[in-house]
């Protein structure tokens, strides 16, 4: 049987191991019955299982409850609150560059902080891709002149 594994948080560690962002495919006898179990129930995974007389079965975090949810709403807001955090005060920020817990709004989950750091990334990479591509954009029609 094969296991495909996408993390929503890149290198979330679960059943021994990092998990990507991506898809992964791992052979039959990578994990153990418990270890499948484990990661099926991992709200942070999306586990697809594929191979076997069983039929394929796609967990999506669908074993995951309502509280293991995040509110997209939410998330923008505390990537908002992460942009706003002072940059020269060591008190909010841990060695890792990334914001302590004590500096999000008193409630703020793990999984919470965990996903609004990453979506803080990407909307840094945006930013800086769409950066690039409108100097891009002025370097064309400076040519074309």
């Amino acid at each position: 049987m094969q296991v495909t594994i996408k993390s929503s948080i890149k290198g979330f560690r679960r059943a021994g191991m990092a998990h990507s962002n991506e898809s992964v495919s791992h052979p039959d006898g990578t994990f153990t019955a418990a270890q499948i179990k484990q990661l099926q129930a991992e709200p942070r995974l999306t586990v697809t299982i594929k191979g076997d007389a069983s039929a394929t079965t796609d967990s999506s975090n669908s074993n995951s409850n309502p509280q293991g949810t995040v509110d997209a709403e939410r998330i923008r807001g505390l990537v908002e609150h992460i942009a706003s955090l002072d940059k020269e005060n060591a008190a909010l920020w841990k060695q890792d560059q990334t914001p302590k817990a004590d500096a999000f709004p008193k409630g703020t989950t793990a999984e919470e902080r965990a996903a609004a750091w990453e979506a803080f990334l990407e909307s840094i990479e945006n930013a800086d891709q769409d950066g690039a591509a409108g100097t891009e954009s002025t370097d064309q029609k400076t040519d074309m002149e």
